[in-house]
This record gives structure tokens, C-alpha cells and sequence, in this order.
């Protein structure tokens, strides 16, 4: 308990001095605690809720955000009307769930907190420079994430220990190391599971490396290329074929879509790569055991897919036994809470993980609530693949790089229930507001040095009026 006070106070106390000039100071410091915490780190209050230290991140933001905020955009708030319909469905799945306690908490952690970080980084980012700091920042907290992960690996001693044992998820074990039969120990630093930690670094990993590629000082351009080497040797260690998987496509969509020196820094890692393949014959053999099993169903490994299978299945007939949970499902949090039964290679078992976080969003608030949230993750993608095409070099590039990182996260789900344990899912809506954000700022500063001739004129500058940016909902 001390040492979680401790850090909450530390989190305090570097968002009120970073924000003592303005509130948009303490934006990346802000995000980069939300990156590094853990779930460990939490205050548990009996018969309420859990304070955990994202969510003291939260609360002291928003109060000084009521007094300190100042507004960098004003206006409508894109996908606000989105918003709006989910929190609705999920009060109603709420009132209609299982466990209506449950669903609460869910409902403040899943869907409140998301908006109102997404409405308080729109509402107060007022220049690039700082959606260029939040990344910046993220891949810092990323990196450091790495270290601890790799420490897991080769000292066998994970951070989540100064924690707490009771707020240990050790999975059957008695500690937080995650050792799986087949795959040895995977790293997971100091997210809730292996697949997490793969999660959030195959989305940093093409945010590092756009980021690489607009550095021009040699120290930031070097802590880039130290923190990109941890990323990719920690995802390797984390055995996580998905987030394998999707680092792979990111990067070819990263090489067809940015076109900058990211292409150059491909390539060199690419050959690095086949380097350590061909030096390294180990990694090789490694990688393709794990193909092997994952083609055996017989294995562990293998199973996990035929799983994903039977998983799908048992969840639409779940929904399908009555129109009240066909439209609003079993309540938010039930599936981990209650579980269900599940045909799976001949043998029904009740199982209380859900590998698919698109049948978590089925099962939980029904046909109504997936096609809600489906929608409002969505749009944000199409946002940032329209303002790739619209938008003038080099701004374009950014909005692609969200597109890469979006996307792949939501390929992610696919394998996981990673929206709403685990802090990949901040990740996730950090990404879109600065998404959401970016364009309007890049097009008001370009349209400002357009019509400015001195560099005091710049400095004195008022900000141009807005332009409408593509909107959905």
C-alpha cells in the first residue's frame, strides 16, 4: 500500500508542476504515466471500486483541468454524438446485466474514462509540438516498459513485486512471472498479460519510427533508436504471434505510406534483422517451433486458435436465447465474472477468458452495443486515412501513422480482449484524439506561418479561425 501511495503522489505532484505554466505542459507527462503503470498499482476500496493510479492520473487532470483548462479548440467535438449513443447502451446493457456492480465499475473504467481523456486532450492541445511531445513521451514509457520486460527475461525478477502479492495476476503461479508450457517465460512488464505487452509495442513501434525519422538532434534521435531496439527485441521475447504479425504488416504499410527517411530506417532494420536470423540461428528456430505448434492442434498452441473458433460460437448462441440479450447482451465485466460454457475439441468446459474482444463487445451489450462501439472505433479510422489523403506533406504522414497504429490494434482484438485491461487501451484513445486534434492544428499553424512574414509576427500570432475537419457522427 505504501509504495502505491507513494507513486500516486509522485503522479500528483509531476502533473500540478508540470502544468504550472499551462495545463497543455503536463499533457505528455500525463500520458506517459497513463503508458507505464501497471494494474498492481491500486488503491482497492471494499465494496466500491478500485483507485488505481491511471485513474488518480485521470481526476487530477480533469481538476485542473476545470482550473487551469484553457481551451486550444473550441466547436463541435467530433465522434461526441457516438459517444453519446454508447454511454446510453451501456447504461441500458447496464441496468439489464448480471451483475449490475460489475457493470458499473466496467462502465466508469470502459467507457467515461476513455471519453474524458479524449475530451480533454481535444479541448486543450493547441500546437503540434505538443501531440509531438505525447508520442514522444508514450515511446519513453514504452521503452522503459521494455527494460523491465527484458529484465523479467534474463533476471528472472519482474517490477509487479514491489507491489502488493494480493494484487498480483499471477495466473495459478506464485509470482508475476508468466511462464507458459511450450513457450518458456514470456515478458509482459508491467501489463496483465504477454499478448498485452505485444499489443501496445506493435502499435508504438511505427509511432518510434515516424518519430525517428523527424528528429534532426542527435540525443533525441538516439534515445529513438535505443528505445525502437528495446521494442523489438521485448516483442520478440513476449512469444506473441499476433503482435508479430501485426508489426510485420504495419511495417509494409509504414514503407508504401510514409515517404520519408521512415523508408531508409526499414531497411536497415530489415537487414538487421536477417542479420541476427542468420547469426542467430536460435531466433530462427525459435519462430519456427512457435509456426509449427501453432499448426498443430494437439498443442497448447494450437489449440488457442481452434479456441478463438469455439469461443465465437458459444457466445451467438448465448445472445441469440432472448431479444433482450440478443440487443443488450449479459452486462459490461460479466464475461470475466461469470464465464460460459463452451464446446471446445469435444469437451464443455466453463471458461471465463474471452480471446476476441469483438465477441466480448457482442456478448457484453449485444448486437446494439457492437455495432455502437464498432462505429465509433471506426471513424476515427476513416478520419485519418481521409486526412492522409487531403492533407499537404509532411502533415499528411502522421495521420497515416495513426491509421497504421489504429488499425493494428483493432486487428489485435481480434486475439485478445485487449480494449479494456491493460493500458494499450489508453494507448488506443490517445492515438485517436491526437488523430482527431492533429489536423485542425496543423492546418491553422500552416495557414498562420502563410500569412506572417517575421518572425515576431509569428510569435504575436493569434490563432486563425478553425477549418471543419472530416467528421463522423
Amino acid at each position: 500500500m505504501t509504495v502505491v501511495l507513494l507513486i500516486d503522489a509522485i503522479v500528483v505532484i509531476s502533473l500540478v508542476v508540470a502544468s504550472r505554466r499551462r495545463l497543455e505542459d503536463a499533457l505528455p507527462v500525463f500520458c506517459f504515466f497513463l503508458v507505464l503503470m501497471p494494474l498492481e498499482s491500486r488503491i482497492v476500496i471494499p465494496g466500491l471500486f478500485d483507485l488505481g493510479t491511471d485513474r488518480v492520473a485521470i481526476l487530477t487532470l480533469l481538476v485542473l483541468f476545470f482550473l487551469r483548462g484553457k481551451r486550444g479548440n473550441s466547436g463541435a467535438i467530433p465522434l461526441k454524438r457516438l459517444m453519446y449513443l454508447h454511454i446510453a447502451w451501456a447504461i441500458c446493457s447496464t441496468l439489464y446485466s448480471l451483475s449490475v456492480a460489475t457493470s458499473m465499475k466496467q462502465l466508469i473504467g470502459q467507457v467515461i474514462e476513455y471519453y474524458l481523456l479524449y475530451y480533454i486532450l481535444f479541448r486543450v492541445i493547441s500546437d503540434t509540438r505538443t501531440v509531438y511531445k505525447i508520442l514522444y513521451a508514450m515511446m519513453i514509457a514504452m521503452g522503459l516498459c521494455s527494460i523491465l520486460g527484458l529484465l523479467e527475461a534474463y533476471a528472472s525478477w519482474s517490477v509487479l513485486t514491489i507491489f502488493p502479492s494480493n494484487l498480483w495476476n499471477t495466473y495459478g503461479r506464485v509470482d508475476p512471472l508468466y511462464i507458459e508450457w511450450g513457450r518458456g517465460l514470456r515478458i509482459r512488464s508491467t501489463f496483465p498479460h504477454p499478448i498485452l505487452f505485444g499489443d501496445a509495442l506493435a502499435m508504438g513501434i511505427p509511432i518510434a519510427l515516424y518519430l525517428l525519422s523527424t528528429r534532426k538532434q542527435a540525443w533525441p534521435k538516439f534515445v529513438l533508436w535505443v528505445t525502437l531496439l528495446l521494442m523489438f527485441w521485448a516483442i520478440y521475447k513476449t512469444s506473441s504471434r499476433g503482435p508479430w504479425l501485426a508489426v510485420g504488416v504495419s511495417s509494409v504499410f509504414l514503407f508504401l505510406l510514409v515517404r520519408n527517411r521512415v523508408r531508409r530506417y526499414l531497411t536497415v532494420i530489415g537487414l538487421f534483422v536477417v542479420m541476427v536470423l542468420v547469426t542467430r540461428p536460435g531466433v530462427w528456430q525459435t519462430i519456427a517451433n512457435l509456426y509449427e505448434s501453432t499448426q498443430d492442434k494437439a498443442s497448447p498452441i494450437g489449440s488457442s486458435y481452434e479456441y478463438r473458433h469455439a469461443l465465437t460460437h458459444a457466445i451467438t448462441r448465448a445472445v441469440a436465447k432472448d431479444p433482450g440479450r440478443f440487443m443488450l447482451g449479459y452486462g459490461l465485466g460479466t464475461f470475466r465474472e461469470k464465464g460460459l460454457d463452451i464446446d471446445f475439441l469435444g469437451d464443455v468446459r466453463h471458461w471465463y477468458t474471452c480471446d476476441n474482444n469483438w465477441d466480448v463487445f457482442l456478448y457484453e451489450t449485444g448486437y446494439g452495443g457492437l455495432l455502437i462501439v464498432g462505429a465509433l472505433l471506426i471513424s476515427p479510422l476513416l478520419m485519418t486515412l481521409r486526412n492522409y489523403q487531403r492533407l499537404p506533406r509532411p502533415e499528411k504522414y502522421l495521420s497515416g501513422v495513426f491509421f497504421i497504429s489504429l488499425a493494428g490494434f483493432y486487428f489485435m482484438l481480434l486475439s485478445v480482449a485487449g480494449y479494456s485491461w491493460g493500458q494499450q487501451g489508453f494507448m488506443a484513445w490517445i492515438f485517436i484524439s491526437l488523430s482527431v486534434v492533429y489536423p485542425r492544428i496543423a492546418a491553422r499553424e500552416r495557414r498562420a506561418s502563410a500569412t506572417l512574414k517575421t518572425p515576431l509576427e509569428v510569435a504575436l500570432a493569434v490563432p486563425a479561425p478553425q477549418i471543419p475537419a472530416v467528421q463522423f457522427l
